[in-house]
């Protein structure tokens, strides 16, 4: 087989799909209407189920709501870590790595992007696809044009992240009314861009030959649940080094 030719936009994007981080502490710096109406301007093409398109961008950059959105994310965070120190501790929490202090540095970025859907644009789907899997296709458009926010920002040499918890009932409920964002529109993520202010270390990323089965799934590279949690423990939660 011909190897393929690697195009200057083929090796563009690959370098920046292997050096794009998810930046979780910002410089307190503004962020340029200009700048974000080119993100947009971009994001805009992502592809969506049947082309539905079903996505409003809010963007915060007034200092006060990007504060109130921090500290709806740090309170909801109790419940939740109460929840998790009553798991198992076997895995990865073994004493050595607590859960973290609950903050939100992300609301120093300058600009917090909301990206909500509109359910109703289900309709733009066959209707036996919108009864069977309407929202899974929603989910998924969402999530292709936060893919393509995330990769735009980038290669505009801006950091970015996930706060998934704003689909959360208690985020989302609290930023749909600080935001004015009316029902029936779903808030899905929380996209934080701005300019970080450090470099995170390299991450960890499965070999081609460890992912890629041909023509059928190769059963006798099935992981067993021991190397599965081995897995997460030695590449996923690796023990912090002591001081």
């Amino acid at each position: 087989m011909p190897t393929p030719n690697l195009t200057p936009e083929y090796e563009q994007f690959a370098a920046l799909m292997q050096s794009r981080r998810s930046m979780r502490s910002f410089k307190k710096q503004e962020l340029d209407e200009d700048t974000i109406r080119l993100l947009v301007d971009t994001v805009r093409y992502a592809p969506s189920a049947g082309n539905a398109q079903l996505w409003e961008f809010i963007v915060v950059r007034d200092p006060e709501k990007k504060k109130a959105i921090g500290d709806y994310y740090v309170k909801q965070l109790g419940p939740k870590q109460e929840i998790e120190q009553l798991r198992e501790r076997g895995l990865w929490f073994s004493g050595e790595n607590p859960l973290p202090t609950p903050a939100a540095p992300f609301s120093d970025a300058g600009a917090l992007i909301v990206i909500a859907g509109d359910p109703r644009m289900q309709d733009a789907y066959w209707y036996r696809v919108k009864l069977d899997k309407g929202h899974q296709h929603m989910v998924s458009s969402l999530a292709n044009v936060v893919l393509s926010l995330h990769l735009t920002a980038a290669s505009l040499g801006l950091g970015s992240h996930y706060v998934s918890d704003t689909a959360s009932p208690d985020m989302q409920s609290k930023i749909k009314a600080l935001l004015n964002i009316p029902d029936p529109l779903w808030c899905y993520e929380t996209i934080p861009v701005g300019y970080a202010d450090f470099a995170p270390s390299n991450r960890y990323v499965r070999e081609v030959d460890d992912i890629v089965h041909w023509d059928q799934f190769d059963k006798s590279r099935l992981r067993t649940d021991r190397q599965v949690i081995d897995y997460i423990i030695q590449k996923l939660r690796p023990k912090k080094k002591k001081a």
